[in-house]
Parts: structure tokens; C-alpha cells; sequence
């Protein structure tokens, strides 16, 4: 129905809607399991050429009999300065060039207004969180927008089909890491002030609701992307009193962010890197009080494998895996890291910490992020974290068991990846990827990194978001600061959307074999769907939901 000049369209969660066109095809249909969160979009244009600046409010009402509020966000533009790299791009880009692209979602209430420019399309997203225990059913939803006199100018409706499920199997291991100091610093606040500990449960809950179920924690300040001789905010969980050579250790921040995490579901902790990026070569930043004066007593000039350090985390990690163990989070709950990305010529240096810190981790999950087998061969590394793009074969090839994948910058030719400038379904195919290849886990680098590159300054995340044209827009963070909060991003609720296509095809897998799943999938595809080679239209999915719930169902 269209009354007015508003033109409206009913999209999927997997649309684009930039300000000059719509990137996916209008959809009326939508359905999901009983348990997972049911998104949709509305995009509405104002057609008129005159500015008439009553004309440009509009008040968005969602009608609906699910059990379940809906949550509405206005679909905010951002701009990208990089959008793609000019040496690694392919034609699965919606574009290559600069622009402003559709990312925050900013939540507005039912019956709220928004604000709409003329002959530019604009978008409302669209979430149903569907309780566990709700009935099958099928149900309309209507979408209306009204002026400032309160008259329909447009609507449309969806129908909205819920599946039963008696009880989804687990979901994947994931991780994606928080950075502390940066959620300190786009803020303005004193790193472990009150308003800084609001902030912390604001974006670990945040992260918790969308899949996140492994917390990266921060006992010393992460050596994570700083520039070598540089360092970052100290975030150290830890306090740390060295006195006549003997360390002692205070606990009460850790207990509060332990506390803080569970509170918000998680049971999975993951310590930060204990050696630098890139190499394992020296200590990452560590603060003690030493003669009653706070000081830094390692960092870049601390030989990693050299006896000072080792004493220090052979003093350190036996008692932060004691402490989680006295809030009864497990050793098969705590993930350690040695070095993020080491290269060939890092092997020895990475060797030597690696036998040195493995012995004080025992009964724990060692993870570091790969990209050469010969770690693995030696077994440095208990779980090999590896990129999805080629060098990812060798790992294959292989047959290496329990490995988990990741993407980041460097993942960027053919695969799937979550930057602005990719549609939303080539997003989406990393759970369908995840599923068939058997990977066992999933990590990504950054939930919340509002630096530049090698953190040499603070950027705005809502103005700058290329870490200051280094990483593809898209690649830094998946969810922006707002007001003394968070808010998600698009691309935040489409990868949660692939985690639960993971375990919708675990649920059909229960019920037909594994070989059948994967037969349908390629069949539904038109082909054997690889890392680099799958279909990235919002159709393969609408088929794809059609046989997973035709098998559970019959």
C-alpha cells in the first residue's frame, strides 16, 4: 500500500539499502527456529522534490501476534575512505569505491520517529527474538509508517513462519576480541573507573547476545597491533606487587570482571597473548608495584624467552588458572595464547616460548592464530587458528583435525569476510563454510578496535572506519559507541545469523547423516561449495532453510 509519495520496500536481513539503490531483492517471507532472532528490513524513500520538513518525520509501528517485542533499528550510514585493497579485490564486491555505506543500527522504539531525507532511500532493521519454548505457527507482520498527523503513508507486511525446535545442539566456539582500552578511550573515561565497568558490561553483554560466547581477558595489557617500541593503555586485570624478587598477586579486579562475564553467559575465558605479535619476541607491557611506586618492569626490552620473564609467568599463570578454578570456570574452560601470526622466521624464537609456557598450561587450551603448518607438525600449538584464504590448504591437505579458522584483513580475495563493501549473503556463507569444512571454532580480531593501525591514535568509529586506511571498512569492529553504550552493526547480526545456520545444519545433520547434509547443500548451491567458490544470493538461503526445516520436521 502506498498513499503518498513514499515509495517502501520489504527486503531480508541480508539487503543493503544505500541511500542511491538497494543492494537485494524484495522479500515478504521470513522464517526461522523457535530460540533464534528473526530480522527483517523495511527501506521507504520519500519521493517528493520539495522540502517540506514535516514531511520528512515519519513514525515507524510494527503490528504483530509473535510472542516476541520487536526491536527496531534505524539503518545509519558511515563512511569508507577503503572500502576494498586496490591490489586485492574480485567481482563479489558490491563496490570498490569510497562512499558511504549502511552499518550501525541505532535502536528506535515502536512508534518512534525518524528522520528521512527526501529521494534518498533509508531502512529500518527489524528483530524478533524468538523465545525457545514458542509454538510452530505462522503469522503476519505488519510494518507502518505514519506522518506527523498520524496518517499511514505506507506499509507492508511480512509473513513470518516459526519452526518448533525441541533443542538446538551447541554452538560453535567463538571469539572475538575486545579491546578494553579502546572502549576507554572512544568514551572518555578512566580505564577501570565505575562508568568504565558500565561500559565493559554494556559491550560484553552486547557480544554474549550475538554469539560471542569465549571472552577475551585481559589479565596483562594485550600485545595485540602495536607498533614495535610502542604501547598501549595499560588494562591490566592483574595487580602485581614484586617484592625482594618475589611476585604477589591481587585478584579483585579479575573476581569483578569474572563476575561481570558470567552474569552476561560466559563460562569460556580466553587469556590474552602472553608474548608479542608477530614473533613471540619480547614480554608484552606488565605494571607491578615495586617499593610501594607503580612501574613497568617488561616490555619490549624483555627477552621473551629469558629467565626473568619465565620466572615471572611461572609465577603468574599457575595462580590466574587457581583463581578462575576457585570461581568454578575449569581448565578446559580457559584458553591461553603464546603469539599471534608468526611467520617461518619467527619458528625459533616461537619454539623456545612455546616449550617454556606449554608445561604451565596444562589441562588448558592453547590457541594462536596460524598461517605455516610447520607449528603445528612440531605440535607448538595445540589448536591451530587458521586464515580461510589459501593458506588454509596446507591445513587441509593435511588432515589436521579440531581446527578452527578466522579472517581478518588479509582475507579478502574470494572468501568470505564481513567487510562494508560485501553483500550480506557472502557474510552469511562463513557458517555454511564452517559447517562443511568441520571447523571446530571461530576467531576474529576485532569486536571493538577504534584505533589505527599499530594503535598509534583514537579514531572516530562513526567517521573513520578503516583504522586510518589501513584495514578494509568492516574489518576493525563490528559495533559502535553510542551515548554512554554500544550499538550493534549489521554485519554483527548477519554473522550471528550465520551461527545459527551452523546449528540448524547440526540439527538436520542429527536426523539424515552428515554426507546427506552436505549432498544437499552442494545441490542447492549448483556446485561444491569451497572457501572461494559459493553462491552469495539470498535465494541459496531461502532453499536452503526450506530443506533443513523439511528435514528436522519430517
Amino acid at each position: 500500500m502506498n498513499t503518498t509519495d513514499t515509495k517502501i520496500r520489504p527486503l531480508s536481513s541480508m539487503a543493503k539499502v544505500f541511500h542511491d539503490k538497494i543492494v537485494g531483492k524484495n522479500t515478504r517471507f521470513i522464517e526461522g527456529a523457535a530460540g533464534q532472532e528473526i530480522s527483517f528490513q523495511v527501506a521507504f524513500k520519500i519521493e517528493k522534490s520539495t522540502y517540506i520538513k514535516k514531511e520528512r518525520t515519519l513514525i515507524v509501528e510494527v503490528g504483530k501476534n509473535i510472542d516476541a517485542a520487536p526491536e527496531i533499528f534505524k539503518v545509519e550510514n558511515v563512511p569508507s575512505y577503503l572500502a576494498t585493497y586496490p591490489h586485492r579485490y574480485d567481482k563479489k564486491y558490491i563496490s570498490r569505491s569510497a562512499g558511504l555505506f549502511p552499518d550501525p543500527l541505532v535502536p528506535i522504539c515502536n512508534g518512534d520517529k525518524v528522520i528521512a531525507a527526501m529521494r534518498r532511500w533509508h531502512a529500518v532493521w527489524i528483530s524478533l527474538k524468538i523465545p525457545a519454548d514458542h509454538k510452530a505457527c505462522t503469522e503476519k507482520v505488519t510494518v507502518k509508517l505514519l506522518n506527523s498527523q498520524n496518517e499511514v503513508v505506507a506499509k507492508t507486511t511480512f509473513t513470518v513462519r516459526i519452526h518448533a525446535i525441541s533443542e538446538l545442539p551447541a554452538p560453535l566456539p567463538f571469539t572475538q576480541w575486545v579491546h578494553y582500552d579502546c572502549m576507554a578511550d572512544v568514551h572518555g573515561v578512566k580505564i577501570f573507573s565505575e562508568k568504565h565497568w558500565s561500559l565493559i558490561e554494556k559491550y560484553v553483554r552486547m557480544a554474549a547476545e550475538h554469539g560471542i560466547n569465549i571472552l577475551y581477558t585481559p589479565i596483562l595489557t594485550p600485545p595485540l597491533d602495536t607498533a614495535i617500541g610502542g604501547e598501549r593503555p595499560t588494562v591490566q586485570l592483574v595487580d602485581i606487587t614484586l617484592d625482594n624478587g618475589v611476585y604477589s598477586f591481587d585478584f579483585s579486579r579479575l573476581t569483578r570482571f569474572i563476575e561481570l562475564a558470567r552474569l552476561a553467559g560466559f563460562e569460556h575465558f580466553e587469556i590474552n597473548h602472553m608474548f608479542t605479535q608477530w614473533g613471540a619476541t619480547a614480554a608484552p607491557k606488565v605494571v607491578a608495584k615495586v617499593n610501594g611506586r607503580s612501574k613497568k618492569i617488561f616490555g619490549w626490552n624483555t627477552d621473551a624467552s629469558g629467565e626473568e620473564y619465565q620466572n615471572f609467568i611461572s609465577a603468574l599463570i599457575p595462580a590466574v588458572i587457581a583463581h578462575f578454578e576457585s570461581h568454578g570456570i575449569s581448565r578446559d574452560n580457559l584458553y591461553f595464547h603464546v603469539s599471534d601470526e608468526p611467520s617461518p622466521e619467527h619458528l625459533d624464537s616461537y619454539r623456545k616460548v612455546s616449550k617454556m609456557f606449554k608445561p604451565l598450561i596444562e589441562g588448558c587450551k592453547h590457541i594462536d592464530a596460524l598461517s605455516h603448518l610447520e607449528f603445528y607438525n612440531e605440535k607448538l600449538v595445540g589448536i591451530p587458528v587458521v586464515g580461510t584464504d589459501t593458506r588454509m590448504n596446507a591445513f587441509l591437505e593435511a588432515n589436521v583435525k579440531g581446527i578452527w579458522c578466522y579472517y581478518c584483513c588479509g582475507q579478502s580475495l574470494e572468501v568470505s569476510n564481513r567487510f562494508f563493501a560485501m553483500p550480506s549473503p557472502r557474510t552469511r556463507m562463513i557458517g555454511v563454510q564452517i559447517y562443511k569444512f568441520d571447523f571446530q571454532g571461530f576467531l576474529h580480531w576485532g569486536y571493538n578496535f577504534y584505533y589505527t593501525q599499530h594503535s598509534t591514535r583514537l579514531v572516530d568509529p562513526w567517521r573513520e572506519t578503516d583504522a586510518g586506511e589501513a584495514f578494509a571498512s568492516g574489518d576493525a569492529f563490528s559495533v559502535y559507541p553510542y551515548g554512554d553504550g554500544v550499538v550493534p552493526s549489521l554485519r554483527l547480526k548477519v554473522f550471528k545469523t550465520a551461527l545459527d545456520d551452523i546449528r540448524l545444519l547440526k540439527l538436520a545433520e542429527q536426523k539424515v547423516g552428515r554426507d546427506a547434509v552436505i549432498e544437499a547443500i552442494d545441490r542447492i548451491a549448483g556446485r561444491n561449495i569451497t572457501l572461494r567458490d559459493y553462491p552469495i544470493t539470498e535465494k541459496f538461503f531461502e532453499q536452503l532453510y526450506e530443506y533443513i526445516f523439511s528435514v528436522i520436521e519430517g
